[in-house]
């Protein structure tokens, strides 16, 4: 194609001028607007008679912002431009990454005209936003006489094109900041959970609205900035979440008084690498309805038992009285007697340890400080007559070097801990192995006991500290009250420790729990 000689045209003050405009789009972040003024500015820089515009984005057309010189719907402007990119000029200029003239549409074939244009196009400058190697927009200016565009406005628009990329970059950047934001907020007002965002100096940087209420405030922005302790005089609520993110518990359980509320609280962490920032995120889910149900539950077990005692004792004692007047020779009458006899013993047994679980979680403990290793050793001293009768190999490990006293009702914990025990001899086949291990770690104690017994099916774990739970899928083995478990999860709890399990069926189980050492001047 042979052009026709242009004449070199130097800067005009109109062209400075200009190119200060495009400069000032640096400080427009709405996107339309930067858009909208590129396509102003360029449009009367270079005099086109028609404009178009469209954004790209990870190699395909952003639909979302599609300025065409053809006044068409949305379904023809995605035709029109797909086949553009396809075939045309601007997928040319996209594929090169570099702009380009069209003097005259009739001798280049880059130019797609469409059989219902009303458009006259003769020349036509086209010009790629281009960023770190990718292509943010493409722009095309048209013209109805031919060679209207010349060198001059390709590197015009060039500059123009270096500068807007800058622009669209920013104003895209902030508009998916802010869809984000949007987002995010829309997400946490749709949560039922308080929501608390700490940072590592226990100021709140965001709390969503489910938090107002117990915050007592009207706006989440009203918190913000503030530190947690400020709130502590509003509800005890709040000091007993810092004291459990000071000793690192991330799962515990709290009620405020004041709303009359139970929550599950659940924290991790979160980090800024880039700014150098950390904090908290804590999470109280309402259990309200489900602690009712449990205390309601607890409520009937108390009143069931204590009534139980009685008609217990009569049932027992009437069982010995019929079985004195039975002739010995009536061995059938005696057997039914010595069932009947058995039943209410076990009826008692289970009765005293409901009780029991009761004392613990409303009596008050008889705490004193103790010393972990002796009472360790107590505990397999114990348990190591009752491993023998089915022929288990229990052996131990304990690494309690130093250990300091621990202020704790040592009656109740050796419970626990030959509750540990025991579960793990009833649900282990004979000759089975059980190992105890006893450390310290993280400013914890740790007791825990490993079988290679039956194990438990995945399901069951969440539940198994639960008061009468038991694994029904278990066979063969002799059944519990499933209370045992409970027993020690409710001593824990009230020594302000944690109990846990890990088991996969014929691979066996291991059972644990932690409690709290003393701060170094708490130590005598």
């Amino acid at each position: 194609m042979t052009v026709p000689h242009l004449n070199e045209q130097q800067p005009t003050f109109e062209d400075l001028e200009l190119l200060v405009e495009v400069s000032r789009l640096l400080m427009d972040v709405d996107l339309n607007s930067v858009l909208d003024k590129v396509i102003q500015l360029t449009s009367q820089s270079v005099g086109a008679t028609k404009t178009s515009l469209f954004l790209h984005d990870h190699h395909t057309i952003d639909w979302g912002y599609i300025f065409t010189a053809r006044q068409l719907s949305a379904d023809e402007s995605v035709k029109v431009v797909t086949r553009v990119m396809d075939e045309g000029f601007a997928g040319w200029v996209y594929r090169q990454q570099r702009g380009d003239i069209i003097y005259d549409t009739l001798d280049d074939n880059r130019w797609i005209v469409f059989p219902d244009d009303k458009m006259s196009v003769r020349s036509v400058l086209c010009v790629p936003f281009v960023d770190a190697g990718n292509v943010l927009a493409i722009i095309t200016l048209m013209h109805t006489q031919p060679y209207h565009f010349t060198d001059y406005h390709l590197r015009l628009m060039t500059i123009i094109a270096n500068q807007a990329t800058i622009a669209i970059r920013n104003a895209r950047l902030f508009q998916t900041i802010n869809q984000q934001r949007r987002q995010q907020e829309m997400v946490l007002a749709a949560m039922n959970d308080v929501l608390l965002v700490l940072g590592n100096d226990e100021l709140i940087v965001l709390v969503n609205n489910a938090a107002l209420p117990l915050l007592e405030i009207n706006t989440a922005d009203q918190a913000t900035g503030k530190s947690l302790q400020e709130f502590i005089a509003l509800d005890s609520i709040f000091e007993t979440i810092l004291e459990k993110l000071a000793g690192g518990i991330a799962v515990f359980e709290t009620r405020s008084e004041r709303l009359q509320i139970d929550f599950r609280v659940t924290f991790s962490q979160w980090q800024d690498t880039q700014r150098g920032t950390q904090g908290y995120v804590v999470v109280l889910h309402n259990i309200t309805t489900l602690q009712d149900l449990h205390r309601f539950k607890d409520e009937m077990l108390r009143v069931a038992t204590h009534d139980l005692r009685s008609p217990l004792a009569l049932i027992a004692g009437y069982a010995d009285i019929i079985g004195m007047d039975i002739p010995p020779e009536s061995t059938a009458l005696h057997e039914y007697i010595d069932i009947i006899k058995a039943s209410v013993d076990r009826m008692s047994n289970l009765v005293e340890e409901v009780l029991k679980i009761e004392r613990i979680r409303n009596s008050d403990l008889a705490r004193e400080r103790t010393e972990v290793e002796p009472l360790v050793k107590v505990v397999l001293v114990n348990m190591r007559l009752i491993a023998q009768t089915k022929q288990h190999q229990l052996t131990s490990e304990i690494n309690l070097q130093h250990a300091p006293k621990i202020h704790i009702d040592a009656v109740l914990v050796r419970q626990a801990m030959e509750n540990l025990i025991a579960n793990a001899i009833k649900y282990t086949p004979a000759n089975g192995k059980i190992h105890v291990q006893a450390f310290l770690e993280d400013n914890k104690f740790h007791f825990t006991v490993q079988d290679n017994g039956v194990g438990i099916p995945k399901e069951h774990l969440p539940y198994l500290f639960e008061s009468f739970y038991r694994v029904n899928s278990i066979t063969d083995v002799e059944k519990g009250s499933g209370l045992g478990l409970s027993l020690v999860k409710n001593v824990i709890l009230r020594h302000e420790g944690n109990v846990w399990v890990k088991s996969r069926p014929g691979r066996g189980s291991k059972f644990g729990f932690w409690l709290p050492l003393p701060e170094p001047n708490e130590q005598s």
